[in-house]
């Protein structure tokens, strides 16, 4: 799965306890990491081309009112019917042709008045959250080995209660190998190594995941 995708993550209760269900599976846990001015922090598992991500509220004010107050990713955890999801994809080297469309959000993170494109569908809580990193974005250093049974990420889908699948979304599957599944529960699903080993994890009603491999 090389391709453009950077990270996805799963928004959850503050400190994210449900890392540890992922630790106990066999999954290694890497460094932690806040955003400030978003008012998000998280837990992270590296693989070999991707990196999941648990993004949690840390601090209700920045999340409402600061720099990312318009990923409304406070709305979206207290609300049973949004989309708890979002998925990160590198920019391609032209300015002009993004993975979709969308708008700018400088975040208090970023030097030097970078930017992260958010996709135009944020605003439907029901979908997950689109984000393009500029393709000049430092990749995470440090991340630490994986048992060889999730090494590499070569599947990813999403499940959403939507009938349609908007602009945004249409756009990052033409553009990334994403399946989006319309019309059933929030549901993402992580397929390592192609499942060969015909192995299944399910990690719900803790977290709406479920990992092949």
């Amino acid at each position: 799965m090389e391709h453009g995708l950077d990270h996805f993550f799963i928004l959850t209760e503050p400190g994210a306890p449900q890392a540890d269900l992922l630790s106990a599976a066999g999954l290694r846990e890497g460094e932690p990491n806040r955003h400030p001015g978003q008012g998000t922090a998280n837990r992270r598992f590296f693989f070999a081309n991707s990196m999941l991500e648990l993004l949690y509220v840390c601090d209700e004010v920045e999340a409402t009112r600061g720099s990312g107050k318009r990923l409304r990713i406070a709305e979206r955890v207290s609300n049973p019917e949004a989309s708890p999801f979002g998925v990160v994809v590198r920019e391609g080297a032209d300015p002009g042709s993004p993975n979709f469309p969308g708008w700018k959000y400088f975040p208090d993170y970023l030097p030097d008045h970078r930017f992260l494109r958010i996709g135009s569908n944020s605003e439907i809580l029901a979908e997950p959250l689109c984000i393009g990193l500029p393709p000049e974005f430092p990749e995470d250093l440090g991340k630490p080995p994986q048992r060889r049974a999730l090494a590499r990420l070569t599947g990813l889908c999403i499940s959403l209660p939507v009938t349609r699948l908007s602009a945004a979304l249409e756009s990052l599957a033409r553009a990334h190998p994403i399946m989006f599944r319309p019309g059933e529960p929030h549901r993402m699903e992580l397929i390592f190594d192609h499942a060969r080993n015909g192995r299944k994890a399910d990690f719900r009603p803790q977290l709406p995941l479920l990992i092949h491999w």
